[in-house]
């Protein structure tokens, strides 16, 4: 009676691991581009898949522990720490910036890290909703490294939904994730 009561735990944990793996095989990431001169890219994988296609990705914005956006570079444990200060709080705004050319707000709500820009001269429109779980589990890493796949699993334990949408007078630009292999 013992050893089975010790099993339940780990046959709990296999369970939930096993149900985790299965709903990354039914779900997909799909990536859509339309370009303003006609081109169009669609990407759909199995969100199982992700890890291994992100492997074969060039690293040109991740070098030496350290994450280079817009010529800025920021260290994995300066996100960590901004990122725990930011879950830590409350659902809030974080970011407005209003001018003639555009709007910007970054806010945390129910969870969610949310980002909306809106350019008044073309209407452009940025809207981008990440569940915290996810960067929670990208931030995972040891050092100076970044946990792709348990993020990956993150976002599968999430479920379907959008991420990021781009839309302007040139380009559209969406990601989400669902359970159909095709985009809808």
């Amino acid at each position: 009676m013992k050893n089975a009561m010790r099993k339940i735990p780990v046959l709990m944990v296999a369970g939930v691991l096993s149900a985790v793996g299965a709903r990354a095989a039914d779900l997909w990431l799909h990536v859509s581009v339309d370009e303003e001169n006609g081109a169009q890219v669609s990407v759909n994988l199995p969100l199982a898949l992700v890890d291994k296609a992100l492997a074969m990705v060039p690293d040109e914005h991740l070098r030496d522990g350290r994450i280079l956006i817009d010529d800025v570079e920021w260290s994995v444990a300066e996100l960590r720490e901004l990122w725990r200060q930011v879950m830590d709080g409350p659902d809030m705004t974080f970011v407005t910036v209003e001018d003639r050319d555009e709007n910007v707000r970054v806010w945390k709500q129910g969870g969610y890290l949310m980002v909306e820009v809106r350019e008044h001269g073309d209407r452009s429109t940025v809207d981008v909703r990440i569940p915290g779980s996810v960067v929670d589990a990208l931030l995972s890493g040891e050092g100076g490294e970044l946990n792709v796949a348990a993020a990956l699993t993150a976002l599968a334990a999430h479920g379907e939904g959008e991420l990021v949408t781009v839309n302007d007078s040139r380009d559209r630009v969406r990601i989400w994730v669902d359970g159909s292999a095709e985009m809808r």
